[in-house]
C-alpha cells in the first residue's frame, strides 16, 4: 500500500513540475506545488472529517489510521485533477495560446469538476472508511 502511495506522489510532483515549465523560475514553480499541494491536503481533510459524520468507529485510534490513508492516497488524485489543469490553463494563457475570455471559461469548467469531485469524494470516503473498518476488524 505504502509502495503505491509513494508511487502516486512521485508520478504526481513529476507531472506537476514539467506542468509549471511556463513558470518564470524555480521559486514560483515551487511555491505553486507547494501551496497548491496545502490547499489540496485542506481540502481533503475537510472532506474526511464531513464524511466521517456517522460513521462509527469501535476504536478512536481507528480513525487516524484511516484518515492517514485516505489522505495519502487523495491527496496526489486530486492533484493530478486540479493543480495540473490549472497550470496548464496559467502556461496557455502565459504562452498567448489562449485568451484570458478562454481561460475564464476553462477555470469555471474546472471548477464545476473540482465541485463535483468533492461530492463525489465525500460519498466515497464513507464507504471507504466502513470498508476499512471491516477490514481492520478482521484483521484484529
Amino acid at each position: 500500500m505504502y509502495l503505491i502511495i509513494a508511487i502516486l506522489f512521485i508520478i504526481y510532483i513529476i507531472w506537476s513540475w514539467k506542468s509549471t515549465e511556463e513558470f518564470e523560475t524555480i521559486v514560483m514553480r515551487l511555491s505553486y506545488i507547494f501551496v497548491g499541494t496545502l490547499f489540496i491536503a485542506i481540502v481533503t481533510l475537510v472532506l474526511f472529517w464531513i464524511s466521517k459524520i456517522g460513521v462509527t468507529y469501535p476504536k478512536e485510534e481507528m480513525i487516524g489510521e484511516v484518515r492517514k490513508i485516505i489522505l495519502l492516497i487523495f491527496i496526489p488524485i486530486n492533484g493530478f485533477i486540479t493543480l495540473t489543469q490549472f497550470s496548464s490553463i496559467v502556461a496557455n494563457v502565459k504562452s498567448g495560446m489562449i485568451s484570458k475570455e478562454e481561460m475564464s471559461k476553462k477555470i469555471k469548467r474546472l471548477l464545476i469538476i473540482f465541485s463535483v469531485m468533492i461530492i463525489v469524494e465525500c460519498i466515497y470516503f464513507r464507504h471507504i472508511q466502513a470498508g476499512m473498518i471491516e477490514v481492520i476488524n478482521a484483521r484484529s
